[in-house]
């Protein structure tokens, strides 16, 4: 009778993901890993469709709401399936984490900038939006670090990562290929088709002063190459672990089609956070003796100069172009409103969901942020003390991998993933002086806070006993040891 019912009242494109959405339920009820895997799929390449909700809230591309994405839906019916888990005794909460402290503290600082900023005669609607972009998806790092805790779950999420991000740059080359008409073309026939905001310009187009730059399946050229800026290093750190020549080779083929795209993007934030990347890996090869890395990133640099004393055009448009002296100059505005409403209330800042009040570009942004850097927007809203908790989030994650790449010698595969989460939130970090897309994208924000709870997880495992360095090694088969009969085994 209710299927009857319902077949005869829905619609079919109503019926079948519901239906769908099910079966995938009580899958990852029995699997948590598969909500996880398919949520991490779904969120690298489908970042920004979904269904919106309007909510009023005026932007220089029209309006602004909440976009359900795939990938949200996913990673929330893996925190019901664990709680219901939790709620029968069958899942536990026990996983600890030097993280927990941080992530508690910056919690509790958003919700008083909250409060703060409803004192101030803040809009409610608009508090409560900012606060779901910001802090609402914290729970994905308590519900990583509860649910992730073997090496093989971290492995699956490693080769994840590394092809969706080489699918990423792929699509990415391809739109360069076949050039703005077919991006904008596939655009509207396929992207609006699946629930990409229609009145959000996908191509930054060719025109007066400005290059075609690639976006892949993102909004915007910058917030692809931060993504792509995060992910290299898992590239050039993980050549230290996959050692076959076929693991080697499919790395640095990948590598190659991550930089190129990384440089069609025209993204000069995630120019620089590379070569602050590439800076860092010199460091850590003079450490570990790994002399082959740090030449080659003396090369790089070497070569980078001298481009730079007759660069490209497309380098050249990038750098010195209309476009690009006038969205410098709108940067530096922005700094300057922002750094005066940051001393009028230093301490706790003006509140969430106020800088928009402040910051007006020609009426457009009146009630949006629009400031272009992430530490300046937190100034404002959260004051010194807000950016010190989010900052201690940042503090305690490379702290932690640092430890354990320090005290992991003998595991390869931690110690250079790592590495790789160390040097790829540092990307995170510098293009976020330039951007404020972590707050902005919701994709990016969920992901952020994915792989810091991953980060909390690779902790937790280098403490447990280690196996041994053969088992760890790809391609590599422990022999079982020899036992003289009528001895006992060895637990």
């Amino acid at each position: 009778m209710v299927a009857g019912f319902a077949s005869a009242a829905l619609p079919i494109k109503v019926i079948v993901p519901v239906i769908l959405g099910v079966v995938l339920f009580l899958l990852i009820y029995q699997n948590f890993q598969i909500g996880i895997i398919l949520y991490l799929i779904f969120n690298l390449l489908l970042p920004q469709a979904g269904p919106t909700i309007d909510l009023g809230i005026k932007t220089p591309v029209g309006e602004r709401g909440l976009h359900f994405n795939i990938h949200e839906i996913i990673i929330a019916m893996v925190l019901l399936a664990w709680l219901i888990q939790l709620f029968l005794k069958k899942a536990e909460w026990r996983t600890s984490s030097p993280l927990l402290w941080a992530v508690g503290f910056y919690v509790i600082m958003s919700i008083l900038a909250c409060l703060i900023g409803l004192v101030n005669g803040g809009r409610p609607l608009v508090i409560a939006f900012r606060f779901f972009r910001t802090t609402f998806f914290a729970y994905i790092f308590f519900l990583v670090l509860n649910t992730v805790k073997t090496r093989m779950q971290l492995k699956q999420i490693v080769v994840v990562t590394l092809i969706c991000a080489t699918i990423i740059a792929g699509f990415g080359l391809v739109q360069w290929v076949l050039g703005e008409s077919w991006a904008a073309e596939f655009n509207q026939k396929v992207l609006d088709r699946i629930g990409y905001p229609e009145n959000i310009n996908y191509v930054a187009g060719e025109s007066e002063g400005q290059t075609y730059r690639v976006n892949s399946t993102f909004a915007h050229p910058n917030v692809l190459g931060a993504y792509l800026v995060f992910f290299l290093p898992f590239f050039i750190s993980l050549l230290w672990y996959y050692t076959s020549f076929i693991g080697r080779f499919l790395l640095l083929f990948a590598l190659l089609i991550n930089l190129t795209c990384l440089f069609l993007t025209g993204s000069r934030a995630s120019w620089i956070a590379a070569v602050v990347i590439a800076l860092c890996y010199a460091v850590f090869g003079l450490l570990d003796r790994r002399l082959i890395l740090t030449m080659v990133v003396v090369a790089l640099l070497v070569i980078g100069m001298l481009v730079l004393i007759s660069p490209p055009e497309y380098v050249k448009i990038r750098l010195t172009g209309y476009q690009a002296q006038r969205a410098t100059k709108l940067r530096i505005y922005q700094y300057q409103i922002a750094t005066d409403l940051f001393f009028q209330r230093p301490l706790f800042g003006l509140g969430e969901g106020m800088i928009g009040y402040k910051i007006k570009m020609g009426n457009i942004r009146e009630i949006w942020l629009a400031v272009e850097n992430i530490y300046l927007a937190y100034l404002v809203s959260h004051g010194l003390v807000g950016l010190f908790a989010f900052m201690l989030i940042w503090f305690f994650f490379w702290g932690m991998l640092l430890s354990v790449r320090r005290r992991c010698p003998e595991n390869p595969f931690l110690k250079y993933t790592s590495e790789a989460l160390i040097l790829g939130m540092v990307g995170y970090a510098v293009a976020s002086v330039f951007g404020a897309w972590l707050l902005f994208a919701i994709a990016m924000l969920t992901i952020w806070w994915f792989y810091v709870g991953v980060g909390a997880c690779i902790y937790n495992l280098s403490r447990e006993p280690s196996e041994s360095p053969a088992a760890e090694l790809p391609g590599l088969v422990q022999k079982p040891a020899l036992r003289v009969p009528g001895t006992p085994a060895l637990p």
